[in-house]
């Protein structure tokens, strides 16, 4: 299983790299990305995981076809007023704030395709295409939004939380990646990394 582990970390590794490349061209800024987090855990044992309360604005797409799960990206609320100024025209006068029609509709299309990249490369890994639906952009406390994300999961069987923070240093932008894996997904992943195990030891 720690084999298996270390492959899935290698995945999350390389999917999230690909999504914070994709921002990293949008902005035309560095990215710094920390290794991903892997962590098996009950939804009723999330709040204890993720206690934050701390505002941020999460761009998320449930995963329709290839695996099932999701994955989120997390803005904190400074960031995402940071990341809306560097999008717009820097000659456009009235520059809209983060939480205007236009400022949400600049962080729902970033996004979407941090996330579209993100389940590209995890399309290469699985050999199915990993397709993302349609991004909701929803605000509040991280935790909430973790929550809602599992709360029609059984609170009882076990899930794969997947994290991985990325910051741009110049205008101070952090956020986050999730990967939220079900029962279901984290079995499929693990037969993947079976095959992968065998080929290897071929």
């Amino acid at each position: 299983m720690k084999d298996e582990m270390d492959i899935l970390r290698e995945v999350s590794s390389i999917a999230a790299a690909h999504g914070s490349r994709a921002l990293s061209e949008m902005l035309k800024k560095r990215i710094n990305l920390s290794l991903p987090n892997l962590e098996s855990v009950r939804p009723r044992d999330l709040n204890s995981k993720i206690s934050t309360d701390t505002p941020v604005i999460s761009v998320q797409s449930r995963i329709l076809s290839g695996t099932s799960g999701n994955i989120i990206l997390i803005l904190e609320e400074q960031s995402a007023f940071q990341l809306v100024s560097i999008c717009y025209s820097n000659n456009q006068k009235d520059k809209p704030g983060a939480f205007t029609e236009m400022g949400l509709s600049v962080i729902k299309e970033i996004g979407n395709v941090v996330i579209g990249s993100y389940a590209g490369a995890l399309s290469i890994f699985l050999k199915a295409p990993v397709v993302p639906s349609i991004p909701t952009l929803i605000n509040g406390p991280l935790a909430e939004i973790i929550h809602s994300v599992t709360s029609s999961y059984d609170k009882e069987e076990s899930i794969l939380l997947i994290e991985a923070f990325f910051e741009e240093v110049e205008r101070r932008i952090k956020g986050g990646l999730y990967f939220i894996l079900t029962p279901a997904a984290m079995k499929e992943i693990q037969e993947a990394c079976e095959k992968i195990l065998k080929s290897l030891g071929e």
